[in-house]
């Protein structure tokens, strides 16, 4: 798969609400980064911990890919996530970079304003 299938795999994990398959989509030692929270996770067992927490509240995801680049190994998504979390749908606007490796995410940041998560 090329970089960019691989992210739009990664997304379409999420869509499902299929934790195993997202943690499939992340190489081992991969680092996912919220950049605006601070919060870091690293290695699957790290990143399930997180995925899991995160999907007992979820209800529906969908990744609106705005505009998606690619360069060598790097991926770059202008997305909005539409995500109904804890029966409130949130729509929120984020720049994602996916550092892609032998088929897998090695690293993923994403970037948005915490704004967007009230009101």
């Amino acid at each position: 798969m090329t970089p960019e299938e691989v992210v739009r795999a990664e997304l379409g994990a999420w869509e499902k609400l299929d934790v195993d398959a997202i943690i499939g989509c992340f190489a081992p030692e991969a680092v996912w980064e919220n950049v605006a929270s601070g919060a870091v996770r690293s290695g699957h067992a790290a990143i399930r911990e997180v995925t899991e927490g995160y999907m007992a509240h979820t209800k529906s995801f969908r990744a609106e890919i705005l505009n998606i680049a690619t360069s060598g190994n790097v991926v770059l998504t202008e997305r909005i996530d539409h995500v109904d979390y804890d029966g409130r749908v949130v729509d929120l606007r984020i720049m994602g970079a996916f550092e892609v490796a032998e088929g897998k995410v090695r690293a993923w940041r994403d970037y948005f304003d915490m704004g967007g998560l009230s009101g």
